[in-house]
């Protein structure tokens, strides 16, 4: 199962958003997933796959491995979370020896 955190400022609105297209994404493909919104503060010491997150929050995640957060432009924009959610996944079952 993978694990991911949406994030944004707050932990409220925008992720939330972000949380439901991303559940489309794990859906639409059959992934295994659990998805849970966040915010900056509350990230830290949670473990996680990857942390799905506006590009605006980039300084934010400078002590994070850069292979596990996904910057995205919108939360609104599902192709773009597709794409790049996608493109971590594969990644990832590649690592694990699942591909």
């Amino acid at each position: 199962m993978i694990k991911i955190f949406t994030v944004c400022p707050q932990g409220l609105g925008s992720s939330m958003i972000a949380k439901i297209n991303v559940r489309g994404v794990l859906d639409k493909f059959k992934i295994d997933g659990q998805v849970e919104t966040a915010g900056l503060a509350s990230i830290i010491g949670e473990s996680y796959d990857f942390i799905v997150t506006v590009e605006e929050l980039k300084d934010s995640f400078k002590n994070v491995d850069p292979n596990k957060i996904i910057f995205i432009k919108n939360f609104f924009k599902k192709d773009d979370i597709e794409e790049k959610l996608l493109e971590k996944i594969n990644e990832l079952k590649k690592n694990r020896g699942e591909i």
